[in-house]
């Protein structure tokens, strides 16, 4: 099989997502601990619901470059792509479960015993270690099924697409639907385990997988209609953004408080809809900006949005306890000024952080498959 054309606007859209992801987790404390009806408050929930679409998109992303290099069993190798899945996928998030497990344990400088080791095991397995490690146990059950999915899927995917793209859709669909409004906590079994964790597992996440690979699979049919339809969709867009984050606040509004903040987390049904008028948005925006030398940045923190997603809480995490922990007469959770500098100094933190590693030779432990930053607008490779 020939080498596909590179689709050189997914480095941008992976920042994007990357950023928005950052972003959620840097307005997260302002969300919810500023004090009620504060700007900080407004702005940081604002904030942290425009950019609910980050994780997503990174899975749509994901199965559109599987399916777009692989478009039949033939192509693809399975042993070759669950090992290297295995050597940059696995061993990063194994390493960076344990810097997230410890890193209380050596700030508290808390005794370790055999049980904080079985803990840990269990975390990494769980994904549970921190909260956002959830998505490389959840990404590596989508790797495991892909040679199925290749070998069954694709030639459907190929022929009837709308089918294939209203079957997943329909089925995440329902199961979101029940997580969010019917599950109990009190049943036990497979059911008990599906509504504890099922939010983990790809059946809440394979419409976004599925799309991406159709979209993958059909790239130039899809631009094209995005180009011609790019108006409805953008009204489309501001419609259900509108509607998106006017729901958390409208629910704020009829209560008085954020006692329900909880409920409005990236995973729940509406979101299906926010990402799916969101993604043509950002194919269309980040094609007008490919080649451009004024968004290499942008290009570069995608090409390191892998360490991005691993590192930045950590990261953020010690900005805060810096600036809040220590100095608390400058800074606090009530002030939009606090709010910006967190999201201001998280990126850019973040982003040297990950350019420095991406510079080391052990680079591929810490930020996976990258080509080595020499500070130089190098090519990275795309294919999975």
């Amino acid at each position: 099989m020939g080498r596909r054309k590179e689709i050189k606007e997914l480095y941008y859209i992976r920042a994007i997502a990357a950023i928005g992801i950052l972003v959620i987790h840097a307005t997260a404390s302002f969300a919810v601990y500023s004090e009620f009806g504060s700007k900080a408050m407004y702005l940081g929930i604002f904030l942290n619901q425009f950019f609910r679409f980050g994780s997503p998109v990174f899975m749509m992303v994901s199965g559109l470059v599987i399916f777009y290099n692989y478009r039949s069993i033939d192509e693809f190798n399975t042993r070759r792509f669950l090992k290297k899945k295995i050597e940059f996928v696995l061993v990063p998030y194994t390493i960076w479960s344990a810097i997230y497990y410890f890193y209380p344990y050596l700030i508290r400088k808390t005794p370790i015993y055999l049980e904080t080791f079985i803990s840990f095991g269990q975390g990494l397995l769980l994904g549970s270690n921190y909260s956002h490690l959830y998505f490389i146990t959840l990404i590596f059950q989508f790797y495991l099924v892909v040679p199925l999915l290749i070998k069954y899927l694709a030639k459907p995917m190929q022929e009837s697409p709308l089918k294939v793209f209203a079957f997943f859709f329909v089925f995440q669909a329902l199961f979101l639907i029940y997580l969010y409004y019917y599950k109990s906590s009190h049943t036990s079994g497979i059911l008990g385990f599906l509504n504890n964790y099922g939010w983990k597992t790809l059946f809440s996440w394979s419409s976004y997988f599925m799309t991406g690979g159709l979209i993958g699979m059909h790239y130039d049919k899809f631009v094209a209609f995005i180009n011609k339809n790019i108006k409805s969709l953008t009204i489309g867009f501001l419609i259900t953004t509108f509607l998106y984050v006017g729901q958390v606040f409208y629910n704020i509004w009829i209560h008085g408080s954020r006692n329900f903040y909880d409920n409005f987390g990236s995973i729940r049904p509406h979101t299906m809809i926010y990402v799916l008028f969101t993604m043509p948005i950002l194919i269309f925006l980040t094609r007008k900006i490919v080649g451009n030398p004024k968004f290499k940045f942008l290009k570069d923190f995608g090409i390191y949005s892998f360490g991005v997603y691993f590192s930045h809480p950590l990261i953020l995490l010690v900005i805060l306890r810096l600036m809040i922990g220590y100095l608390p007469s400058y800074f606090g959770y009530s002030r939009l000024s606090t709010l910006v500098l967190v999201c201001g100094l998280g990126l850019g933190a973040t982003f040297l952080f990950v350019i420095l590693v991406g510079s080391l030779s052990i680079r591929g432990l810490f930020i996976g498959k990258v080509e080595k930053y020499a500070f130089t607008n190098k090519k990275s490779a795309q294919k999975s």
